[in-house]
Order: C-alpha cells, then sequence, then structure tokens
C-alpha cells in the first residue's frame, strides 16, 4: 500500500499573518504621527520659552541702560529731591530737580504728592532717581508713612522710578 503524504494548507495561516503584519504596520505608522506630533508640541514650547527668555533680556538690558543713564545725571546734579521742611511753624514737602524748587505741598495731600511727582517731565525711555530727605527727630512717624505710601505706590506703577529715603537726624 502506498502512503500518501501529508498535504497542509498555508493559505490561511498566511492570510492570518499577513493581516497581523498589516496590523502591525497601522499601530506603529499611527504611534510613529503621535511622537512627530508630540515632538513638534515641545519644539514649539521650547521655541517660546525661549523667545521670552529673549525679551526678557531684553528688558533687562534697557532697564540697566537706563539706570546707568540716570546715575550719570545724579553725577551732573539731576537728581529729584523730596525735601521735608519746617516752614512757618509746619511742616512743608518740597519738591525739586537739580537744586530748582518745582512745587511745595502739605504732608496731608497725598494724592497732590502723587500728582505732583506724576507731573514730572520724565523723557521717555529714562529712568529718575529720587530721593526723600528728611530729619527724623522733626518729622512725625505717621507724616512719612504717608508720604512713603504714596512714594511707593508711584514706584510700582512705574518702573523707571527709583526712590530713596535719607534720614539727616544722625
Amino acid at each position: 500500500m502506498k502512503q500518501k503524504g501529508i498535504v497542509i494548507e498555508l493559505t490561511s495561516l498566511l492570510d492570518v499573518i499577513l493581516i497581523m503584519l498589516f496590523f502591525v504596520m497601522m499601530q506603529s505608522s499611527r504611534q510613529s504621527e503621535s511622537y512627530r506630533e508630540q515632538a513638534d508640541e515641545e519644539i514649539a514650547a521650547a521655541q517660546a520659552q525661549t523667545e521670552q527668555a529673549k525679551l526678557d533680556l531684553e528688558v533687562e538690558k534697557r532697564k540697566e541702560q537706563m539706570l546707568k543713564d540716570a546715575l550719570t545725571g545724579f553725577e551732573g546734579g539731576e537728581l529729584y529731591e523730596l525735601k521735608i521742611n519746617f516752614d512757618d511753624s509746619s511742616d512743608v514737602l518740597v519738591l525739586s530737580f537739580g537744586g530748582q524748587e518745582l512745587d511745595r505741598l502739605g504732608f496731608e495731600q497725598t494724592a497732590e504728592i502723587e500728582k505732583a511727582v506724576m507731573g514730572i517731565d520724565i523723557p521717555e525711555g529714562s529712568a529718575v532717581l529720587a530721593a526723600v530727605i528728611y530729619d527724623g527727630n522733626k518729622v512725625l512717624y505717621r507724616d512719612m508713612q504717608s508720604i512713603r505710601a504714596a512714594l511707593d505706590k508711584l514706584s510700582k506703577e512705574n518702573d523707571n522710578i527709583y526712590i530713596g529715603y535719607i534720614d539727616t537726624s544722625n
């Protein structure tokens, strides 16, 4: 008797293998697109961060230059002074620039102090150095607090105004 060999049909097995191969290829294609999109987003975020850092650096350089210019002006006598003087039995705040008196104000006039200082003609892109000069033995603490509050508000609203307080009582 003649023995017949075993015949195996590979057609269905090849179909399954091809379907699995096709599925794997589609999945890897989707994953690579996802990774590409994620990488693009990260690149865009990094570029935005770099641009913001450049802008911040530029702002800092401008502020530094403004302060250098103000210090150069200070050496030439360009300093806004808010001197507190005792005049005719009342305290008076004298606003002056380079030794020239600009305005005289009472301590209680907080809004007037802000208005007078805001009225100073500050050239575009320049900084202002201001000194509050007072005698701590003669000026009341509450008066200094109201002046300080007005000037601190002004300084917070304007990045280019720098205010120092000088107590001459020592």
